[in-house]
């Protein structure tokens, strides 16, 4: 049993440690949104290419989390976590230097698999080294740090673009993970390792990647290539298949990768589907925004980034707090009201227009950030605390997992919607040729959408009662 840091000051080291990796993590998912145009020139490629850069970083995030959170499991937190800084740093700096979309997109999934350890390992970090009446605190601060990390990307990522050179989004990291290996080895308790006489389930780990991987394949390009078209089927059975292999092997194993029995307990399965909702809605809005602020306002890559910042700053100002508040009042309120603001958030964006002004642009901007700041520690909390029993590792892994596989599916799905609504008569329209009417008609549509998943978001978090 690792041993419990009762020392404030040193809690909150450890705290700052596990935050700096993990929003670095969300940065470099999403700072690469507004520098694709910029990217493509560069590469000469086009659009639906250059996307998965994005994909490749957060597809690897979110295949590996549960890998690596099993794998620390077993009392090899610190070094994980320092590995993972470690293959993070190194990658970068590769990435900032490729000199072909090859060599870059391969660097990025390098990188990816760094991110993985950092974030599997940050939870539990917290739960092996923090007292139990921190848990809100902890959880808050680590999924406010990744959505924070994802939602101030595109402005970060625009105004580096701006001013330096695409180059330093990836560079950018180098001087922060050298920082933060030495600051984690200073702060972090020695690993005591757990004796484990059972083997890895490594099928049935490799069967959930090959299921989140033909998954996201499919709904990246499904828009494009059309439902009929044979590798989005081959990629829709592959999806299937695995699920079902994944499925079958946890069933029949004495030490499954997942205990998938753990959603037969319905409150563990609502509030986890209720924080994937969440993240999938804060993602596809910011995937989103960007190519309105540069289309239909014509703001700069600077100014879009700006107005893209408002979000992350409130998120920082309001996420931990609410995480302190929920240990004691209770984590179901604040999680429905969050929805709640996400519905409104929503219906604002559904018809925001030139014409609407700046003032509710803004308006949209800050509930963003007060839907999220409300929501991160308190829906993080109950994912752990509603774990059946033994299972909290697990449940703190899965909680990582569904917010970065979260940022993945509200970006394919926001993506994917859009395309279908601004789809012409003879097919897919590039973003470059869409006349601004059109491009108003499927951001307004798509937005409407998270009004849906927002109230289902509600209801799932609603029905499930507080832990005394």
């Amino acid at each position: 049993m690792s041993s419990i840091i009762t020392d404030p000051f040193r809690q909150k080291l450890l705290l700052a440690a596990v935050a700096l990796g993990v929003v670095m993590d969300g940065i470099d998912g999403s700072i690469v949104n507004v520098a694709l145009p910029t990217m493509a020139s560069y590469f000469g490629t086009d659009t639906g290419t250059i996307a998965w850069v994005i994909i490749t970083y957060i597809l690897m995030m979110a295949g590996f989390c549960l890998i690596f959170g099993k794998l620390a499991d077993r009392g090899l937190t610190k070094k994980l976590f320092l590995s993972g800084f470690a293959v993070f740093t190194i990658s970068s700096a590769a990435c900032g230097i490729a000199p072909t979309l090859e060599i870059l997109l391969a660097a990025r999934l390098i990188q990816g698999l760094g991110a993985a350890m950092i974030a599997a390992v940050a939870p539990l970090l917290c739960i092996r080294h923090l007292p139990p009446d921190m848990l809100g605190t902890a959880m808050g601060v680590i999924a406010a740090t990744a959505s924070l990390g994802f939602a101030a990307g595109p402005a970060i990522g625009g105004i580096l673009t701006q001013y330096l050179s695409w180059h330093w989004i990836f560079l950018v990291n180098i001087p922060i993970g050298i920082i933060g290996i030495l600051f984690a080895v200073r702060v972090i308790p020695h690993d005591e390792p757990e004796d484990h006489t059972v083997s890895f389930d490594y099928p049935g780990a490799v069967a959930l990647l090959c299921a989140m991987v033909s998954c996201t394949f499919v709904l990246e390009e499904v828009a494009a290539r059309g439902v009929t078209d044979p590798l989005i089927l081959s990629g829709s059975a592959a999806c299937l298949l695995s699920l079902g292999l994944f499925v079958v092997r946890e069933l029949s194993v004495p030490e499954p990768f997942v205990n998938v029995r753990m959603f037969l307990n319905w409150q563990f399965s609502f509030v986890l589907l209720a924080l994937l909702l969440i993240n999938i809605i804060l993602m596809g809005i910011i995937y989103l925004l960007p190519f309105y602020l540069t289309a239909v306002m014509s703001f700069s890559l600077a100014t879009s980034g700006l107005c893209l910042l408002i979000p992350p700053l409130v998120i920082a100002v309001l996420s931990i707090p609410f995480g302190k508040w929920s240990d004691k009042h209770g984590r179901r309120l604040f999680t429905v009201a969050a929805c709640i603001i996400f519905v409104i958030t929503s219906a604002i964006f559904a018809v925001l227009s030139p014409g609407s002004g700046i003032i509710l642009l803004l308006a949209g901007l800050i509930l963003l950030g007060v839907a999220f700041g409300i929501a991160a520690g308190p829906a993080a909390s109950r994912v752990v605390e509603s774990a059946p029993g033994g299972e909290e590792g697990t449940g703190s892994s899965m909680m990582v997992t569904v917010i970065y596989f979260g940022g993945v599916l509200g970006t394919a799905l926001y993506a994917a919607l859009f395309t279908f609504v601004t789809a012409g008569p003879d097919g897919i329209v590039p973003f470059t040729d869409l006349d601004p009417a059109r491009f108003l008609d499927g951001f307004h549509i798509t937005m409407a959408a998270g009004i849906v998943l927002s109230v289902i978001a509600a209801v799932l978090s609603a029905v499930v009662p507080d832990r005394e």
